[in-house]
């Protein structure tokens, strides 16, 4: 089995906050057509002059996340720092939340650079990164083809020309050679009247755009009589009927889509259809932004009570207009919206995850005592690892039982003991030791028997537990307290094994 593990940075969060003002203020001052969603491309596609005489130019940005370099990066930070005020604090945090580390079979791995900058997939600013390279990049292509007529979406760009054969070529290797400076490859499409881009397809010769999808098969829904809140199955043909005359040029063509999205919807048990809704003609209306404090209770149709009706009611007596945290909890600043649990593939897909990924408890281990598997404190059992034990001391009154665990083989953790039991100094390392002096202290004979409770697996990154610590706390638990030697602060204790998987340790 492979294993690799990537570690978010957190500190990303602060990038992100930077980076976010960083794009916004440069996407403000150089006017630059960076697209953050279909509407904006539409809204561009329409204000493109003459469309009759023109052809598109597509291009795609190969690999564009692990393909910035921190060179190109270092580039698009200085030239934004012309633009807008980035202070070296800040670009600091933004080559700091660079650094990752690649984990293969408990080994780092490194770029053949022997570099530690990547622009990790999933990263918390990763997209944020992207956008401000994108915006670096759209400044030099912008040499060669009109800001109005190019425009860019994450890895994905889009441009208009209304240059003959030999001209569009020569402009497809001027376009090639912008990205190999920054040490980029794309691919590069011309000469096209129609073409698709995210999810609309946009036609040069008539003017009009429509609802693209990337394979030919019907689109799935939820069902109206699954286990979802009402208000979403309500609303579902509704929001799809937006979604759709969206991206529609006109009723026509939403007329010509919608037969494939009604039958997905009978399909799911709505007896709905779509509806034409013309975007143009409706106003935004002006919203005022709040601080919102969001409660996402999961819903379930067997539950009867009304979670958010409850809720609320709880909201206004603890919090009443008298109170002083008014102003922060009340109706307007704290919202309710029912969550969807996980569907049932979903569930069972991740408890296969979980039980794949769990490491087999160890085999048994066998004996390499000097006096003889005879004389084994584990009756020849000694060289067992990953095991939770358990120590008898019994004497004439009575008998105490404790229950320990360890990762390593029983004979290493053994010795540990005896040598507590040996040495005074070392009276209070466990709850054991200090028993076994109180009794040498007061001259009482006694005789310790040990044996194997339970073995189990030690921390795994892919399950994120410890088998043997919670094998050894449930154990604790479920002990007769009247002999047991453990103590309850023990159940509460924090896994020892992971830490050796922190990058401190590496």
């Amino acid at each position: 089995m492979i294993l690799y593990i990537y570690i978010k940075n957190y500190i990303g969060a602060i990038s992100k906050s930077i980076l976010d003002r960083i794009n916004n203020k440069l996407r403000e001052s150089t006017g630059s057509n960076q697209w953050k969603s279909t509407s904006s491309v539409i809204d561009w596609y329409k204000r493109i002059p003459n469309k009759s005489k023109m052809s598109f130019i597509k291009f795609d940005i190969v690999n564009f996340y692990p393909s910035i370099s921190e060179e190109l990066l270092k580039d698009a930070l200085s030239w934004a720092g012309n633009l807008t005020d980035i202070t070296k604090d800040e670009i600091g945090t933004i080559m700091h939340c660079r650094k990752s580390f690649l984990f293969h079979n408990g080994e780092a791995w490194v770029k053949k650079e022997n570099s530690d900058f990547d622009v990790g997939m999933g990263g918390l600013d990763s997209a944020e990164v992207c956008e401000l390279v994108g915006l670096f990049l759209l400044n030099q292509m912008e040499v060669v083809i009109p800001q109005e007529l190019l425009g860019l979406y994450r890895d994905d760009g889009l441009g208009a020309t209304d240059l003959p054969g030999p001209a569009l070529d020569r402009l497809r290797k001027e376009i090639i050679r912008v990205f190999q400076r920054n040490g980029l490859k794309i691919t590069v499409e011309t000469g096209m009247r129609v073409t698709d881009f995210l999810d609309i397809t946009l036609n040069l010769e008539n003017g009009s755009f429509r609802p693209y999808r990337k394979d030919n098969k019907p689109p799935t829904y939820i069902h109206k009589d699954s286990n979802h809140p009402p208000h979403i199955k309500k609303e579902l043909p509704k929001m799809i009927s937006k979604r759709i005359s969206q991206l529609s040029s006109s009723k026509e063509v939403f007329e010509a889509e919608a037969p494939v999205y009604n039958a997905a919807l009978k399909n799911s048990g709505y007896t709905e259809g779509l509806q034409y809704n013309d975007v143009r003609a409706q106003h935004s209306r002006r919203t005022r932004k709040r601080k919102i404090t969001w409660f996402n209770p999961p819903w379930n149709d067997a539950v009867a009570t009304n979670v958010a009706s409850k809720f609320l009611q709880l909201l206004d007596k603890y919090f009443p207009k008298n109170s002083p945290l008014h102003k922060i909890f009340n109706r307007n600043t704290v919202k309710v919206s029912y969550s969807c649990m996980p569907n049932m593939a979903s569930t069972i897909s991740s408890h296969n995850k979980f039980v794949l990924g769990m490491n087999p408890a160890p085999a048994e281990g066998g004996c390499n005592c000097r006096s003889g598997a005879d004389q084994c404190a584990l009756n020849g059992r000694c060289l067992t690892s990953s095991l939770v034990y358990k120590c008898i001391v019994s004497t004439e009154k009575e008998h105490k039982e404790y229950i320990g665990l360890t990762a390593n083989t029983f004979k290493q953790r053994y010795t540990a003991h005896k040598a507590s039991f040996k040495h005074q100094n070392q009276a209070h390392h466990t709850a054991l030791s200090n028993y076994i002096w109180n009794l040498k202290s007061n001259d009482t004979p006694f005789s310790a028997s040990w044996s194997i409770m339970k073995q189990a697996s030690t921390y795994s990154k892919e399950t994120m537990n410890c088998q043997l610590c919670l094998t050894e706390k449930t154990l604790i638990s479920l002990a007769d307290r009247s002999t047991s030697l453990n103590k309850r602060s023990e159940i509460m204790g924090k896994c020892r094994h992971r830490d050796k998987w922190l990058l401190k340790h590496r």
